[in-house]
């Protein structure tokens, strides 16, 4: 009877020390176990602890799912640990989950410390408005945004719109906000703390003036817009 494989998709959260008991334990059972983030003394532990360990930071999506692919030829469990709650805003782990079920791989995705647990802790968000909170991936909705000022909002993946070609989206975005929202309107910029950030950052401004530092917006930046009240 043919043995199935299984791939176990898994995180160390935002910095290593993060890394569950969990994960721990479901890494030590696999035959080999790659990474898209850990390299250097970061990944020593991980190699120390798992009878193989690869980096395979910079490869591609596909690249990764053809890599982990091939591991299946010697081994019967490969584990996959990326960073953030994997299955959260990360479209590497949706192709490599697509691709594996495409090739008969059963997959487990285990929990994780994500970017919004460490912002709801950075800006002690214990209580939202009465309207709720809402999270917003830039990437996938540039070109349509719909703001809801009656919200609470996170806008994750901001510094898309600081890419090459996308200047239009992010002028509309500021048009947008200074549309709907006072000009002193309060919001943050949050970096949270991690693996090449271990002091995070956050840039308290106001919507006239998120233009002007728009530029310090990058790819692991998150931008709260607190909801309108008092109206």
């Amino acid at each position: 009877m043919k043995k199935e494989k299984k791939l176990v998709i898994c995180s160390y959260g935002l910095e290593p020390k993060h890394l569950t008991l969990e994960t721990l334990a479901a890494l030590k059972k696999c035959g080999a176990v790659f990474s898209d983030s850990l390299e250097g003394g970061a990944g020593d532990f991980i190699a120390r602890a798992c009878a193989e360990f690869e980096n395979l930071r910079g490869l591609s999506a596909p690249g990764i799912t053809a890599r982990l692919k091939e591991a299946f030829a010697g081994h019967d469990n490969v584990g996959f640990l990326t960073y953030g709650n994997p299955g959260f805003l990360n479209a590497t782990t949706a192709l490599i989950k697509a691709g594996m079920a495409a090739a008969g791989v059963k997959v487990s995705v285990l929990p994780a410390v994500s970017s919004f647990d460490s912002i709801v802790n950075l800006l002690g968000l214990n209580k939202f408005s009465l309207a709720g909170l809402r999270l917003v991936d830039m990437a996938a909705c540039m070109d349509d945004l719909r703001l809801t000022p009656e919200l609470d909002t996170l806008f994750f993946v901001a510094g898309d719109l600081n890419l090459k070609g996308n200047d239009k989206w992010r002028a509309a975005f500021l048009k947008g906000l200074a549309a709907a929202y006072p000009g002193g309107h309060p919001l943050t910029v949050v970096n949270c703390p991690c693996i090449g950030n271990v002091s995070g950052r956050l840039i308290k401004t106001t919507v006239s003036r998120l233009g002007g530092v728009f530029a310090k917006v990058d790819k692991a930046s998150t931008i709260l817009v607190p909801a309108v009240t008092g109206k």
